[in-house]
């Protein structure tokens, strides 16, 4: 009766377990125990046919996946032992300025673009060049003896550093992001440790951002007096391009005409400050020469970890407030639009930033909001807007519009019915699109479009190649390393020269035979070898060789194209380093002919330099597709 017994207390456990499992499929988590003695426990787990996905004896943690019933037999088990969730983290993201909002700068609106390729330059106390969210590209220290030791453009004082975040915080992941991030931002160190400089360190460094093409200069600087020789500094900088942001000062109050210098000058955009609901700062100035508003009410960004104690909170970052701060919001904006507006004048942009504002106070321009506050218009009445398809190598856009419009650039192929086909490598493509307004004054808009791949880590859409390289990948022509490189500086073999042309040509990748003794029946171009062979288009050397690791010339390249295409010479004796007796000179003189080439500006070929991998991709990317030309 017993065994009876026994046997069915057997059964019952085993049921039991099986249940446990059972519900286990639909029930089990992640969960990591702590605590108690983890080789018993683990023994105890494993015994029980519990899941255990890892365990950590350093720790003295157990990563496992439990149901709930489990978890109650194993704290029943163990009472002292710790079991917890599986917790979820995210990698920390970078906070919005809270002013963003106001003058419609979040990154929902104005992206794509992010101020790239602008040159951006803070004349004040410096820039910190350490802080982990600025990226200072250089600089320049007009201060004679204040300089810092170790990097003369550092900041030792906090200001320049507090309005360099609010331009220009790095999109990483960590503390704030700056209104225009991607920014080439200088620091130009005119002011001491105590926040004041002189005129010669100012025209100093106004010289430097002059010499260094300089786009945008932020002057988040005042004094009372006139300045001749500042002003004189500012308009040459003006005439030749530059747009100069300047605070109109903050001594403002309730008084009428208070604008500081240098914003009083007709070369600098005047900035004045409000609060968050848009009121008047109290202190910032007011007068005609003020010419925009911007938040600059208790604004947070980044400041020199060794100087942030005013917020008793030494994190690289803190609060403060007037036109300074209002004046980085406006020169923030103005690199939007210079990369969106890459042809607009300096006067252009300022005209845009004036009549794109939100008016406040008084109807029209007034002394205290200037045209109102500054705005990132996301939409222009003159704007295209495309739809487009992204695939390997290639855009396609589409416009629907009655307007006519031309897209700039020597990438892209126009189709019919307000299309268009734009080759290149991952990444942003930068898109010049002209159109007329309806006075009949040219818009040119720098449009930014996307392709996901081919994702070439030694390639960018910038590189001169990236259009025909993109064509070539987009046809199955051309393909990258195991490692994800094109390397397209390298020089090309003949293995590869043979096989990208065969790829061009349709011809077969494998051979039932293997004419060349040099060449292996498994190498990647033996295919593609023997039929250019067989078609007349390669030819071998001596000893049945056909030295596929050698590097091909321009000569060699103009031979292989000119034969593979069929291309017709005319036998114009065009270079200075060409002769009739070359085996290359026909070939050549096809290629010219057929306008794959002019040759270098000193009237020469160089048949006998080695081809880049880059530039035989152009070359045949040319005499496959005419928008390459």
């Amino acid at each position: 009766m017993k065994k009876f017994i026994s046997s069915i207390a057997i059964m019952f456990t085993l049921i039991f377990t099986i249940q446990i499992h059972a519900n286990a499929q639909v029930q089990e988590k992640s969960y990591l125990i702590s605590g108690g003695e983890q080789s018993d426990i683990v023994n105890y787990m494993n015994e029980n046919g519990m899941r255990i996905e890892k365990a950590y004896p350093a720790f003295d943690v157990i990563s496992a996946s439990l149901t709930s019933t489990e978890i109650a037999i194993l704290q029943d088990k163990y009472p002292k032992i710790t079991i917890q969730n599986n917790l979820t983290y995210k990698k920390s993201v970078d906070k919005e300025l809270l002013s963003s909002s106001l003058i419609n700068t979040t990154k929902k609106i104005t992206i794509p673009y992010t101020g790239k390729g602008i040159k951006v330059a803070v004349l004040d106390s410096g820039i910190d060049v350490n802080h982990r969210d600025l990226n200072v590209k250089g600089g320049y220290c007009s201060m004679n003896n204040d300089c810092p030791i170790d990097v003369p453009y550092d900041d030792d004082n906090g200001h320049g550093t507090h309005v360099a975040g609010i331009i220009a915080a790095l999109a990483n992941q960590t503390g704030i992001v700056g209104i225009a991030p991607d920014v080439d931002l200088y620091s130009i160190k005119a002011l001491n440790g105590f926040g004041v400089g002189s005129t010669n360190s100012l025209i100093d460094g106004i010289d430097w951002a002059i010499k260094q093409k300089i786009d945008i200069l932020n002057l988040s600087i005042t004094t009372e007096k006139d300045d001749p020789a500042l002003e004189t500094a500012l308009k040459k900088a003006y005439e030749q391009g530059m747009l100069i942001v300047g605070s109109g000062g903050n001594n403002g109050g309730e008084q009428s005409g208070t604008v500081m210098y240098p914003a009083k000058y007709e070369s600098v955009i005047a900035v004045a400050a409000v609060k968050s609901d848009l009121s008047k700062l109290k202190n910032s100035a007011t007068g005609k020469e003020i010419e925009i508003a911007a938040p600059g009410e208790s604004i947070f960004s980044t400041y020199p970890m060794k100087w942030d104690f005013e917020d008793e909170k030494a994190d690289g970052y803190t609060r403060l407030s007037g036109t300074s701060m209002a004046t980085a919001h406006v020169t923030g904006i103005l690199a939007l639009y210079k990369e969106r507006f890459p042809t607009m004048t300096n006067t252009e942009i300022r005209t845009l930033i004036a009549n794109s504002a939100k008016d406040l106070g008084e109807q029209g321009k007034d002394d205290i909001y200037g045209h109102g506050l500054v705005q990132y218009k996301q939409n222009f009445d003159n704007s295209i807007e495309f739809t487009y398809k992204s695939e390997l190598g290639k855009l396609t856009l589409q416009y629907t519009g009655d307007k006519k419009i031309e897209i700039a650039g020597n990438n892209s192929l126009q189709l019919a019915n307000g299309q268009w086909e734009i080759y290149g490598v991952a990444g942003n493509l930068d898109l010049l699109v002209k159109t007329k307004t309806a006075q009949g004054t040219e818009w040119i808009e720098n449009k930014l479009f996307h392709l996901q791949e081919p994702n070439f880590k030694d390639m960018n859409n910038r590189q001169r190649f990236a259009g025909p390289i993109g064509y070539l990948t987009n046809k199955k022509q051309l393909k990258g390393f195991p490692d994800a490189t094109i390397r397209p500086y390298e020089n090309i073999t003949r293995a590869e020269a043979a096989t990208i042309i065969g790829r061009a040509l349709g011809y077969p990748e494998k051979s039932a035979t293997n004419t060349f003794k040099d060449v292996s029946p498994t190498s990647f171009a033996a295919g593609y070898i023997e039929a250019l062979k067989n078609a007349g288009i390669i030819s071998g050397f001596a000893g049945n060789t056909f030295k596929p690791d050698q590097k091909v010339t321009r000569g060699e390249m103009a031979i292989l194209i000119s034969k593979a295409f069929k291309l017709k010479t005319d036998n114009v004796n065009r270079f200075t380093d060409c002769h009739p007796s070359m085996a290359s000179y026909g070939a050549i003189n096809a290629l010219i002919a057929a306008k794959i080439t002019n040759g270098y500006a000193d009237n020469t070929f160089k048949p006998n330099d080695q081809m880049s991998r880059a530039d035989f991709a152009v070359f045949l990317a040319r005499v496959q597709e005419d928008a390459f030309k």
